[in-house]
């Protein structure tokens, strides 16, 4: 993932990374910094592999690899003609661009009855995706989603990506604007709402979650160190994988006495978030093994590396499937359990409304204090005299 570019152009560094024999930095929080002093590097920096290429496309590739081939006329194509869609997605949110691919793959392949691994959206076949964008396949799809038990966040987000896939055809001449228009006004089925089921981990969890990181690298003192600072920012600050991703140092100061990470959120949303001493403490250790923390870097970990790790260090564990995102969630209902208002909580996720802020939150039943348990805590009594007669 590239580097952030500011208004006067120059890069930061990334969070995250990590070499041997580092000098001995200087302590990670330092007095806020102005615009005229050396930007930073990203925080957390990629030691490994992640085993799968990271399918999101580097925002600083060439817009020319977007443009098709062998255009014949206006509105005309040739079958053989192809776009670059991953470079088209450059300008999303590199969420969003993960959830279109998935979905125009999915949509391409169902539609036209293929085998998912045969698109490709770096050179995705103008003329099929042109002829599957139909009102009428796209309802149909739609309503095999339900069927496939999705919810109503998932539909939505499905009939977005292929009304974006609509729009791009249009944009590059291949199609009038008036097809996702059409798209757009397609009706989606109706559908369960709500937050999907995640897993909320205890304390005592996400301490066998730490542990398991030491013994999934024991030789790798920088990437325990690396990754037991983003586990602990996400579940102690709920920060998305995203946003610890393209975290940097200089996002790092202070206010007063506390500590504050400046996150980069979805939308391009920006908000301070308090670090607990322990968050600092975490950031302090994995500081010596960063390979280069004053200096422009171009290997920033990336989001999917973050998964990986999660889910290997969980299954270690011996836990249930943990994903980054429900660190999140158990940093949310964590703070609900303690007494901290749904307000607090949406500033530190960044959600835009409370509302899901509740939903997030509330998506666990108090089974210990049930509504459910009233009338049987009422009823008990006579119960008991019933069968006393």
């Amino acid at each position: 993932m590239s580097p952030r570019k500011r208004k006067d152009d120059t890069q930061q560094l990334d969070l995250f990374s990590a070499a041997p024999n580092a000098p001995e930095p200087a302590p990670v929080l330092a007095q806020h910094k102005t615009r005229t002093q050396p930007l930073q590097p990203g925080l957390f920096f990629e030691l490994v592999d992640a085993n799968e290429p990271d399918t999101v496309i580097d925002a600083d590739a060439q817009i020319t690899d977007m443009v098709p081939f062998g255009a014949n006329g206006e509105l005309g194509f040739i079958e053989t003609e192809s776009v670059n869609a991953m470079v088209a997605m450059a300008g999303l949110s590199a969420h969003t661009q993960r959830a279109y691919q998935r979905w125009i793959v999915r949509y391409l392949a169902d539609v036209n009855k293929m085998e998912r691994r045969t698109i490709d959206l770096k050179e995705l076949n103008i003329a099929l995706a042109v002829n599957s964008l139909g009102p009428a396949s796209l309802k149909g799809w739609l309503g095999h989603l339900k069927t496939r038990k999705l919810g109503k966040q998932s539909i939505m987000q499905a009939k977005a990506s292929v009304v974006w896939l609509a729009q791009l055809m249009a944009d590059i001449g291949r199609a009038e604007y008036s097809t996702a228009s059409g798209l757009s006004r397609v009706k989606a089925p109706r559908a369960e709402s709500g937050q999907r089921e995640g897993t909320w981990l205890t304390q005592d969890e996400v301490r066998q979650l730490l542990r398991a990181l030491r013994k999934l690298d024991a030789e790798g003192s920088a990437s325990v160190a690396r990754n037991t600072a983003i586990i602990i920012l996400m579940v102690t600050c709920g920060l998305r994988r995203d946003e610890i991703a393209t975290a940097t140092w200089d996002d790092l100061t202070k206010q007063g006495r506390n500590a504050v990470l400046k996150v980069h959120g979805k939308g391009e949303k920006l908000r301070t978030v308090k670090l607990p001493d322990m968050a600092v403490q975490a950031i302090e250790t994995w500081k010596p093994h960063h390979p280069n923390p004053e200096a422009v870097t171009t290997s920033s970990i990336t989001d999917k590396a973050i998964w990986m790790f999660v889910i290997k260090a969980a299954k270690l564990a011996g836990l249930p499937r943990v994903t980054p995102h429900d660190l999140r969630r158990s940093f949310a209902r964590g703070a609900y359990e303690a007494g901290v208002s749904f307000e607090l909580i949406r500033q530190s996720l960044g959600h835009s409304n409370i509302a899901t802020t509740e939903r997030y939150v509330n998506s666990v039943l108090e089974l210990d204090h049930a509504a459910t348990d009233i009338w049987a805590d009422t009823l008990g009594d006579d119960a008991e005299d019933d069968n006393a007669e």
